[in-house]
């Protein structure tokens, strides 16, 4: 993100027959440093939770439009004063600017990360670490937003480098559409530069506005659709040269009404807006005033406010602001190992702002003054991002294996015919106090412990994906078919009915997908910033095949999580009593498995901690978020004629103690699904299910 000191720009020789609109001027712009202000101001009061903005992260949009206004003028006056850009001197302009602080910010981030992150994120931050070093980070934040395995995980110390990622890209491409416009339109290079900027803002704005409505994390973080932002700031350089002739009144209104548009959109969105999309125009917009009225000197114009002294020294600032403000305020609380308040998250963003002043005064400052020839720039930014890659890797190496010191232990296999064998599993596995060393799976393999149906072979549809392989497991020759339907709570119990399915030769056909539901309910999905209507169709599908394959047996389960608050338990029972009601009016045999219990703690990261007190990370007294759901789903499953399961005897002891290892097994993988080992080990206890059709 574009907060150093802007571009000195000059006026330009007179370019003769390609007659176009001047450069910006040389004059230092105080107003946009106060703009960079207003900006960082807006982000860090958003990221630390002060009431009122709610919508504080349309100050990065500010930055685009004044990263594309500085960049354009500067590479239009390189052309008029050389005829060309000379591109080494611009990328390695780039590397002196940016690169020397932000490598640094990464490299402590990762050191902090190792002292107070949890070890399982440790690595994850390496990996967000390699893509920053690169200016990749965009792309991999926008695959994780809609990662359902990632749903749990903390955000990323590092995850405000996205921003940093797209100008990045932008200045990759831009200088080169620039040049490949001055070659190819000769006389009329700025029309046609013209042309072209209009034609590609036009197209990303179009961009960021449809897939904001289908996929808003790819929307907020990718370039394609932020381009027209920078273009905004780009189009306004190019009318440098009408700017000053803006009438003072006007440039006024414009002023204050830029300002205003800005702080308005600050204040009136929250995470609820379908941002970027027709949203991130208001801000925009705010922000192309500023800069277009900034150019005339007015001293009844918002300049005055921008141009004040504090404003003034936190623009100056406000990139070294932003780069140390999210690390702090993502890693601090987790060193306390207690969540922060508003007040104290606003203390650790006047940390960083001190932070940033030592790094500007002793990191950027001399970066900027530095008198290094191009190539050296080049090595020297080579070297950086080496360093950073070199320093993920080690501290990725040396996350320890979380071992237990326990003896080691196996749950035997219980005979299907004796249920009761679970409890006395269950009671024993309250009573570890040092984790078996043959844990199974590890704690850090843990989280990658899925079912064989997984998003991998489509087996596991993802959010958008609407048609679905029929995935086979069990006895791929078997006589009779079962089929598997719903989330990820249904997908979770594949390893079971596998196992099963084979010793008894029944054919699964697995069908499930993330956050649906099998109940009949529209469900609006936060990940996707909008109502999951792929969801809707997948399931009118999925009903249309089961009919189709008459399959025996149709076990379904749903996580009584995944609607939250939007609609009440007996709502939810309802909805998914339609669903069952209309399998079993086709004559279906079907069996419901209420939701597994929710532990109340991530358990393999609290046994990280707690390697000799298992016990601490036992789940007591905790059922459900949603306890009443349960007891609502089974009492409207029942008047349908479903057979319902209830599991919650699989996994606790009196319902309200959980244990987290059974023998050697660990139960969950994260703070809702279970591991696959420990699914397996279920699979006599569903025997049942195959047995009882099959001699019914």
């Amino acid at each position: 993100m574009t907060f150093a000191p802007p571009q000195p720009l000059s006026h330009p020789r007179d370019p003769g027959p390609s007659t176009r609109p001047a450069a910006p001027s040389r004059r230092f712009r105080s107003d946009i440093q106060g703009m960079r202000a207003v900006a960082v101001l807006l982000v860090v009061l958003y990221h630390s939770g002060v009431p009122g903005f709610t919508g504080g992260y349309v100050g990065v949009d500010v930055f685009f439009v004044i990263s594309g206004f500085l960049i354009t003028g500067h590479l239009v006056r390189e052309i008029d004063e050389h005829g060309r850009i000379r591109l080494g001197s611009f990328y390695a302009n780039r590397v002196r600017r940016l690169l020397p602080l932000s490598a640094f910010v990464v490299l402590v981030t990762l050191l902090l990360s190792r002292l107070w992150s949890s070890v399982f994120l440790v690595k994850s931050i390496t990996v967000d670490a390699m893509y920053t070093a690169f200016y990749a980070l965009n792309y991999r934040l926008a695959d994780q937003a809609i990662d359902y395995q990632q749903a749990s995980a903390p955000p990323s110390p590092l995850q405000h480098f996205w921003s940093l990622a797209v100008e990045e890209q932008f200045y990759v491409i831009w200088p080169l559409v620039i040049m490949l416009c001055a070659w190819l339109g000769g006389r009329y290079r700025w029309r046609v530069l013209t042309v072209v900027l209009l034609a590609l803002s036009a197209w990303s704005l179009q961009q960021s506005i449809s897939v904001t409505r289908s996929n808003a994390p790819l929307a907020y973080f990718s370039l394609q659709t932020r381009a027209w932002e920078m273009g905004v700031g780009a189009g306004l350089a190019l009318l440098a040269a009408a700017l000053p002739r803006i009438p003072r009144l006007l440039g006024t209104i414009a002023s204050w009404g830029g300002l205003a548009l800005v702080l308005f959109t600050a204040v009136a969105y929250d995470d609820t807006t379908a941002f970027p999309g027709t949203a991130a125009i208001a801000p925009v917009a705010g922000a192309a005033l500023l800069v277009a009225a900034g150019a005339r000197t007015n001293r009844m114009s918002a300049a005055r406010l921008l141009d004040l002294r504090p404003a003034q020294w936190i623009g100056k600032l406000s990139y070294a602001w932003y780069l140390w403000h999210w690390p702090l305020l993502v890693l601090l609380p987790r060193a306390f190992s207690s969540p922060l308040g508003w007040p104290q998250m606003v203390e650790i963003s006047l940390v960083a702002l001190a932070a940033a002043a030592v790094c500007h005064l002793f990191v950027e400052a001399p970066a900027l003054r530095s008198r290094l020839v191009v190539p050296r720039w080049f090595s020297t930014g080579a070297v950086l991002q080496g360093a950073t890659a070199c320093v993920a890797l080690l501290i990725s190496s040396t996350v320890p294996a979380f071992a237990g010191s326990g003896a080691a232990t196996s749950a035997v296999r219980f005979d299907p015919a004796d249920p009761s064998a679970i409890q006395a599993q269950l009671v024993e596995g309250l009573q570890i106090d040092d984790a078996p060393r043959n844990l199974t799976p590890s704690l850090l393999d843990a989280p990658g412990d899925l079912p064989e149906a997984g998003f991998d072979n489509g087996c596991h549809a993802d959010y958008f994906t609407l048609k679905q392989p029929a995935c086979t497991f069990g006895d791929p020759s078997g006589e009779r078919t079962m089929v598997l339907w719903g989330d990820s709570h249904a997908q979770q119990w594949m390893p079971a009915f596998d196992a099963a399915a084979k010793r008894l030769g029944w054919k699964v056909v697995s069908w499930t997908k993330a956050a649906c539901s099998v109940g009949q309910v529209k469900l609006y999905e936060p990940k996707l910033g909008r109502d999951y209507w792929e969801c809707d169709e997948w399931r009118r599908q999925t009903i249309d095949k089961i009919e189709q394959l008459q399959p025996d047996l149709v076990v379904i389960s749903q996580s009584d999580s995944v609607p939250g608050d939007q609609y009440t338990d007996q709502e939810w029972a309802d909805a998914t009593g339609v669903t069952v009601a209309a399998l079993r009016a086709k004559g279906l045999h079907t069996a419901f498995i209420l939701d597994t219990p929710q532990p109340d703690v991530d358990t393999p990261e609290c046994l990280a901690e707690h390697l000799s007190d298992v016990g601490a990370c036992n789940s007591v007294d905790h059922i459900s978020d949603y306890p009443g759901r349960r007891d609502e789903v089974a009492s409207v499953l029942g008047t349908v004629g479903a057979t319902v399961v209830d599991p919650i005897d699989w996994f606790c002891v009196g319902e309200s103690q959980c244990p987290a290892i059974v023998g050697n097994l660990l139960v969950y993988r994260d703070v809702t699904h279970m591991t696959r080992a420990y699914s397996d080990h279920l699979s006599p206890l569903v025997e049942p299910l195959l047995t009882g059709v099959a001699t019914g």
